[in-house]
């Protein structure tokens, strides 16, 4: 059994972008963990507060996490105030300890969101401090031997698909489950649903499956086999 962890700038992010694969994940025995490093609150729906969305949408995390059968981590740091720290990398190094993660999907490092960026670095020097053995912390270290980055609609400068993974069977799960965050289908920004529901029947089509997700990967691990 393998842990997934998925890390996310915000509630949303890797509900969307790396769930499908962690919905098949989770339907294969494997344990799956959701990483939101804040809750997005302050894209709060007219009527509602910031304190009142970050409670909805943490529980809405809660929720989609519980659907797939794993669990959900939000963290309390302020939506648009994500900054790259050590010590947040540490602490989130700590978190991935603390469930034995050995797989990390997470953020590209190019975005047009300054939270996506600061997310970005922050998971990869989480990484590092997680896996290192001689760097002493209270918890074990966690054998992280994959990471991969979420194709997202905001990170799309240079992202370049490289491993595809087939999620047909896991896909209404994921879908049932996605649609317990707000943004999902509420957002009068962008149409969340409709484009990675969209972009999972591209990505199917070009493997022969009928739906499909894809991640991206440093140059230097591309000549390692894509399969987690």
């Amino acid at each position: 059994m393998k842990t997934v962890m998925a890390v996310g700038a915000h509630t949303g992010d890797a509900q969307l972008t790396s769930g499908m694969l962690l919905s098949r994940y989770a339907s294969e025995g494997h344990r799956i963990v959701t990483l939101d490093l804040t809750a997005g609150e302050r894209g709060c729906p007219q009527g509602m507060t910031q304190q009142e969305f970050r409670e909805m949408n943490v529980e809405s995390a809660r929720k989609f996490a519980s659907e797939l059968g794993g669990e959900s981590v939000v963290l309390d740091i302020p939506d648009g105030e994500l900054e790259y720290s050590q010590e947040l990398a540490v602490r989130i190094g700590d978190i991935m300890r603390k469930y034995q993660v050995e797989v990390v999907l997470y953020h590209w490092k190019n975005s047009m969101h300054k939270d996506h960026i600061a997310a970005s670095r922050l998971t990869t020097d989480a990484i590092f401090f997680a896996s290192l053995p001689t760097f002493e912390r209270p918890l074990p270290p966690a054998k992280i031997r994959r990471w991969l980055y979420a194709e997202n609609w905001e990170d799309s400068e240079g992202f370049v698909p490289y491993a595809y993974f087939d999620v047909s069977k896991s896909f209404e799960t994921w879908k049932h489950a996605v649609k317990n965050l707000y943004l999902t289908e509420h957002s009068r920004d962008f149409r969340y649903l409709q484009y990675y529901e969209g972009l999972a029947r591209m990505r199917g089509a070009l493997i022969k499956a009928e739906y499909a997700t894809a991640f991206g990967t440093d140059d230097y691990a591309k000549r390692i086999l894509p399969e987690i």
